[in-house]
């Protein structure tokens, strides 16, 4: 072999070399780009999915737009346990009516497993007189369930619901009022009041709203066994305004409403 041929096949050699470099250079900067990509994804997906992206567009966890809520986490109702739907708007005076006469009943029954509770947030009051005080009340609501609050919060709010329907709805002080009376404090009280001044689940309860317009309810309060509405005015003594509770839980135990209290949607 010819200097020649010995530096031509040098040249060669080298370039074949240079060329194999590239190639893992190049396949190294794609695999980056892929991980990028991959992980923004997931980022994106997660805030898209709600759940874990915070703000006003967060959902419940195990919850989607437009679905209630089941506010006891830990209660285990039976697969054939009769599903009961609540459907209420915490500036709704008769829903205050209804929360105190049957809230109790209704509360302990879910808690024991014996019914499926599900709760719908309506924002009924928004509609009539405007403002957004219905939904932002119904968002605070849901962060009191995310601190295992839901009852004790429920019943506070409820009872402090202004007199008057007006557009400004529950003064601001009104919620953290709730709370303490709820029994938050030290870092749940802490995260509830961020989740709460974010208004992290005004936009859940907003879509829980229309979809409830959208299945023919546009009113509260509104109570369905296993999909029946319940004429639950029917089972209040209009003098005193206390329930006949033994027979709303046979109602709801049963999971069938008596011909005679079916509501007239």
């Amino acid at each position: 072999m010819s200097t020649n041929d010995r530096k031509a096949k040098a040249q060669a050699a080298a370039r074949g070399t240079g060329g194999g470099a590239n190639v893992i250079v190049v396949a190294g900067i794609v695999a980056v780009l892929a991980i990028a990509l991959v992980v923004g994804g997931v980022i994106w997906a997660s805030r898209d999915g709600g759940g874990s992206g915070g703000g006003a567009s967060q959902l419940p966890d195990g919850v989607t737009k437009g679905e209630p809520i089941e506010p006891f986490a830990s209660a285990k109702p039976a697969e054939d346990a009769p599903v009961v739907d609540v459907y209420e708007d915490f500036r709704c005076p008769i829903c205050r009516t209804f929360e105190s006469s049957m809230g109790d009943s209704i509360n302990e029954l879910a808690k024991d497993g014996k019914i499926r509770l599900r709760v719908h947030l309506k924002t009924v009051i928004d509609t009539n007189t405007g403002g957004d005080s219905s939904a932002v009340a119904g968002s605070s609501a849901v962060c009191a369930a995310d601190q295992g609050k839901w009852e004790e919060y429920h019943q506070a709010l409820f009872a402090l619901q202004p007199e008057e329907e007006t557009r400004e709805g529950f003064p601001t002080s009104d919620y953290t009022k709730a709370a303490k009376e709820a029994g938050l404090s030290g870092d749940a009280m802490s995260s509830w009041q961020q989740c709460t001044d974010k208004e992290t689940y005004v936009d859940y309860v907003q879509s829980v709203d229309d979809q409830s317009v959208k299945d023919g309810i546009t009113g509260t309060p509104v109570i369905e066994v296993e999909g029946t509405q319940l004429n639950w005015g029917s089972l209040l003594d209009q003098g005193s305004m206390t329930a006949d509770t033994q027979r709303l839980e046979e109602i709801l135990t049963s999971g069938k409403v008596p011909q005679d209290l079916v509501a007239t949607p």
